[in-house]
Order: C-alpha cells, then sequence, then structure tokens
C-alpha cells in the first residue's frame, strides 16, 4: 500500500544500478530530485507588448548528500570510479515502498564534492545528470 499522508523523507533515497541490481547509495541524509521544462519565445508583434511562451526541452537531475565511510557498502569510491570512467548510469529516486512512485533514468555524474570539516563528520555531495526519458513507475 502506497504511503499515506505527508511522506516522511528518510524513505526516499538515490539508488545507483550496478549489475542490473538497485544500489542504494550508503549513508545519505538528504535526496534531491528535479524536473525541469526550458521554454521558448513565441513573443510576436501581437503580444501587446507581454512575453509569450511555448514549450521547451524537459531535463531532470538527481542529487544527494552523504557522510563519508571508507567501507561504505556504495558511497563516495564506487561513484568515484563511475565519475573518473566518465560511465552512463542507471539511476532512481525511491521509496521502495510498494504503491508509491519511483523515477528512473540513465545519467553522468557530474559533480562529486567532499567536506571534512574540523571535529565534524565528514560527508560528500553528488550531482547527476539525466540524458534522454525519465520514466515513472508504481512500485509493486
Amino acid at each position: 500500500m502506497a504511503t499515506s499522508g505527508i511522506k516522511n523523507g528518510t524513505l526516499t533515497a538515490l539508488y545507483v544500478f550496478v549489475n542490473n541490481v538497485a544500489t542504494k547509495v550508503a549513508y545519505l541524509t538528504n535526496t534531491e530530485f528535479s524536473i525541469e521544462m526550458a521554454t521558448r519565445d513565441a513573443s510576436n508583434k501581437d503580444s501587446a507588448g507581454w512575453q509569450d511562451i511555448l514549450e521547451g526541452q524537459k531535463s531532470w537531475s538527481m542529487s544527494g548528500d552523504a557522510q563519508f565511510a571508507e567501507d561504505a557498502a556504495y558511497g563516495y569510491d564506487d561513484l568515484f570510479t563511475l565519475l573518473s570512467n566518465r560511465t552512463k548510469v542507471l539511476v532512481m529516486v525511491s521509496s521502495e515502498v510498494s504503491g508509491d512512485k519511483r523515477y528512473k533514468g540513465q545519467g553522468y555524474i557530474t559533480s562529486l564534492s567532499r567536506t571534512a570539516p574540523t571535529e565534524e563528520s565528514e560527508t560528500y555531495s553528488i550531482s547527476i545528470s539525466g540524458t534522454g526519458t525519465l520514466s515513472q513507475f508504481t512500485i509493486s
């Protein structure tokens, strides 16, 4: 049964497919997912000085923040390898709760940054830019 009411963000995570298996990025503290649509100008002399727009290209991205651990089941080092090799990755954002929605597509890791503040937990951030279609599925 799908999650009811306002969803607890802890449920939703970023997954990378490894050998066709959805693998959750370890120690996530935040997951972001964005879908956008650019516009194109349709203004003309009949627009009375107002801008008219039409639909344009759609794009999507996924990102996350995580705590860094050298021994993470799937973490920074794995993502670093994908970025270094310019590997196109299949990724998804999902709660993996039956009835909820899952968003899945291919993309490239475009940013991987690591922060190590004094006497604080070391963290890292990942950004993935989608290429091609983003699919939405209901989890069964």
